[in-house]
């Protein structure tokens, strides 16, 4: 394969990829690098070469513009090469100090916040769902107002793009549909500051038990949703676009995070069934996002799970830290699960959809 044919299949494949152009430039120029290096000869052996190169000549703070990309290209157009080498494309760390709650202590708090808007003050459920289910920031989440609601969208003028809005923060959200006044408001109906909202976070952090080193924040919050971007598995390219983040590190940080200290991680499968409708149910309940491509829905790998003497088929496996945790919760969302004492995981059915939650310590 030539350089020329090689690096035009990447254009045609990065043009498909819903990230920003200046994202698509910078793969498309650091591909081109790698590619003039090994003269168009794409094997392990040359992208060790390419990768020795990097590593002599720049710091490992900008492995991430090299690597990246080169990952991209590899997994799409040459998989064998790319299961070689994935452990030297691995970039080191200097381990973040991230403050993060995890998944159930989130969905502590936006219960507590439903249960207040429930009541009349809908504020707090806003924030949060805005936040911790959106992803959006304090500056954007200020200035947002019922006319930047339109359909299943919300158009964030200031960044210029729009998010999707979600389950179940939906409900709350198209109240306020073409309605000109913010979101979230003084008694006054003005707009209010960013530090308005992190004393709203601290009165909620209040009601809710849950631990952190530091005061609750709609940073903290807004990584809760990257990770929930993060457990679904798409694209790095696309968590990027998604949260406009110019690099890698944090979301990168933020997957490191879910591995070192998080309560879910996913194993996804494929599956054919006759209705998508309780699946997709499912998977809203959880506001964890399912990709479609098409006449596709995104999933990975096929997981398997020993009872007795058998092994069943799963279609999703859900590895936990908190099983009795994720039980009550699941069992809250209107699922029956069935699991036997002492068992370290146990199954239900959404729809048709076969899933388990297996409790490890380390995942």
């Amino acid at each position: 394969m030539n350089i020329n044919s090689d690096l035009e299949r990447f254009i045609e494949y990065i043009n498909t990829q819903n990230i920003s152009e200046s994202t698509k430039k910078n793969y498309v120029n650091m591909v081109d690098s790698f590619l003039k290096f090994v003269e168009g000869n794409v094997t392990s052996e040359n992208v060790r070469k390419w990768l020795s190169k990097i590593k002599e000549n720049y710091k490992s703070t900008a492995w991430r513009q090299y690597f990246v990309p080169l990952r991209a290209f590899l997994q799409r157009f040459y998989p064998l090469i790319y299961s070689e080498v994935v452990e030297d494309l691995k970039v080191p760390y200097k381990k973040a100090d991230y403050e993060m709650i995890n998944y159930l202590d989130f969905w502590k708090l936006y219960e507590e916040a439903e249960k207040m808007a429930k009541h009349g003050n809908e504020k707090y459920v806003l924030l949060v769902g805005l936040a911790g289910i959106l992803g959006l920031k304090s500056g954007d989440i200020v200035k947002l107002k019922g006319t930047d609601i339109k359909g299943n969208y919300l158009y964030v003028s200031d960044e210029n793009y729009e998010v999707e809005i979600v389950p179940p923060i939906d409900k709350w959200l198209k109240k306020y549909e073409g309605k000109d006044e913010y979101l979230i408001s003084t008694g006054d109906g003005e707009a209010v500051k960013p530090s308005y909202l992190a004393l709203m976070l601290r009165g909620l952090q209040k009601k809710v038990d849950i631990s952190l080193k530091r005061p609750l924040s709609v940073e903290i919050l807004r990584n809760v949703a990257v990770a929930r971007q993060v457990i679904a598995q798409p694209s790095l390219p696309y968590v990027m676009d998604l949260f406009k983040y110019s690099s890698t590190k944090t979301i990168e940080d933020i997957a490191r995070y879910i591995t070192e200290s998080g309560d879910l991680r996913t194993i996804l499968s494929i599956e054919v069934v006759e209705d998508m409708e309780p699946v997709l149910e499912f998977f809203n309940k959880l506001s964890i996002p399912v990709r479609k491509i098409e006449n596709a829905y995104i999933v990975s790998r096929t997981a398997y799970i020993k009872r007795g003497d058998k092994f069943s088929r799963l279609n999703t496996l859900f590895v936990v830290r908190n099983l009795d945790g994720w039980q009550e919760y699941i069992e809250k969302l209107g699922y029956e699960v069935k699991r036997k004492p002492n068992d370290n995981f146990f199954i239900f059915l959404a729809g048709k959809l076969r899933v388990a939650f297996l409790e490890l310590d380390d995942i």
